[in-house]
C-alpha cells in the first residue's frame, strides 16, 4: 500500500524486543487520562490479544490535550501527566507506546488518514482497541462505526470495550473521578481509578516553618502545570522514595495560619519516620483518605496541637487498616 504524505512527529517508547517490522501492532486508542479501571481493562485486553496473535501490544498517546490545541484553552485539569500515564501503561504490560505531537497541524488530520495513512501503513496496525464512545480525527468525525467499516475494507480487527461500572452500577469515567476529587471524596475517586490517586513532583525549598516553627518537617512539592489537585484539606497517604513507602500526612491549601499572600495553592507532605534531605529530589505521593478541612489558627501553637492530633488519627487509621510500610 502506498502512503500519502502527511506531516507529523512522534516518539516511540519500547519495552521489549519489538524491532521486527513484519510483526503486526495491536493498538489501543484513547486519551487515557488517569488510566482508570476502564482504561486498564482495555489495555489489558490489548496485551492479551496481542500475545495470542503474536503481535506487538501498543498504546497511542498525545503529548497535549487535544482541547488545549483546538480550543486554545490552557487551564485543562488532568488526572495524570504524560509521564505518569506512560508509567502506568508500562506497568500493565504494553510493549510499545507511540506519543504523537498533537499540534495544530495534527489536529487537522481527518479520521480516515489517522487510521489508514498513519497507523495502518506506517505502523503496521493489525487491530484497534477502543472504548465504545471513542471519537477521533478532525472535528471528532471518527467513531467506532468508522473503525469497523475501515477494518472490514482494509482487513484489520476492531475490539470495542463496553462501559465499565462498579458494583452499584455507576459508570467509570474520567469526568466522574475529577468531580469526586474536587469534592474531596478521595475514597470514591480511588475506587474508580483502581489505585490511590497520585501526585509526582520535585521537592522545593519552602519557608522552613515546618521544621523550625512547628517541629514537623514537611516537603513542599512542585506540581506540574495542569495536574488536578484534590479539594483543599488534610489527607492521609503515602510517600514513595527510593523504592520505600512511608506513611504521610498531606496538606493541600494556602497555609492560612501564616497569611500566605501569594494566593498559590501548595502541597506539603509530612513524612513519618523520615530524616533524609530530599530537596530537589522527585517523590511520589498517594492519597488514601481526607480527614479534615484546612483551618486558620490564630496561634501557631494551636496548629502544632492540631498536627499532633492529625498524626494520632493517621497512626490509628494505618494500624486499624493494617496499612504500614513493612
Amino acid at each position: 500500500m502506498k502512503s500519502r504524505e502527511i506531516n507529523y512527529t512522534y516518539k516511540e517508547i519500547k519495552y521489549s524486543n519489538t524491532d521486527d517490522k513484519s510483526l503486526l501492532k495491536y493498538i489501543a486508542l484513547g486519551f487515557f487520562d488517569g488510566i482508570h479501571r476502564g482504561h486498564q481493562a482495555l489495555l489489558k485486553w490489548c496485551v492479551e490479544e496481542s500475545k495470542i496473535a503474536g503481535a506487538i501490544s501498543t498504546a497511542v498517546l498525545f503529548d497535549e490535550h487535544p482541547g488545549k490545541v483546538i480550543n486554545k484553552i490552557n487551564n485543562y485539569s488532568l488526572l495524570s501527566t504524560l509521564t505518569e500515564k506512560i508509567d502506568k501503561i508500562r506497568e500493565i504490560g504494553i510493549q510499545q507506546i507511540i506519543v504523537f505531537n498533537f499540534d495544530e497541524y495534527f489536529s487537522k488530520i481527518i479520521a480516515e488518514d489517522f487510521l489508514i495513512e498513519i497507523l495502518l501503513k506506517k505502523f503496521n496496525m493489525g487491530a484497534v482497541f477502543a472504548g465504545y464512545d471513542y471519537r477521533f480525527g478532525f472535528q471528532k468525525k471518527g467513531d467506532i462505526a468508522l473503525i469497523k467499516q475501515l477494518g472490514e475494507f482494509y482487513n484489520f480487527k476492531s475490539f470495542v470495550m463496553n462501559p465499565k461500572t462498579i458494583k452499584n452500577g455507576q459508570k467509570i469515567s474520567t469526568t466522574a473521578i475529577k468531580e469526586y476529587l474536587k469534592k474531596g471524596d478521595i475514597i470514591k475517586a480511588n475506587k474508580f481509578l483502581g489505585y490511590p490517586y497520585q501526585i509526582v513532583g520535585n521537592v522545593l525549598h519552602g519557608d522552613k516553618r515546618g521544621n523550625s516553627v512547628l517541629s514537623f518537617p514537611t516537603a513542599n512539592l512542585e506540581i506540574e502545570a495542569g495536574k488536578l489537585l484534590p479539594k483543599n484539606g488534610v489527607y492521609l497517604g503515602f510517600t514513595y522514595y527510593k523504592g520505600q513507602k512511608y506513611n504521610s500526612l498531606i496538606n493541600i491549601g494556602f497555609k492560612p495560619t501564616f497569611n500566605n499572600e501569594n494566593d498559590k495553592i501548595s502541597v506539603e507532605v509530612y513524612i513519618f519516620d523520615f530524616a533524609e534531605n530530599i530537596y530537589n529530589k522527585r517523590i511520589n505521593i498517594s492519597f488514601i483518605r481526607r480527614i479534615r478541612d484546612e483551618k486558620r489558627f490564630t496561634d501557631h501553637r494551636d496548629l502544632v496541637l492540631q498536627i499532633k492530633n492529625d498524626k494520632i488519627v493517621a497512626d490509628k487509621y494505618f494500624k486499624e487498616h493494617k496499612i504500614s510500610t513493612e
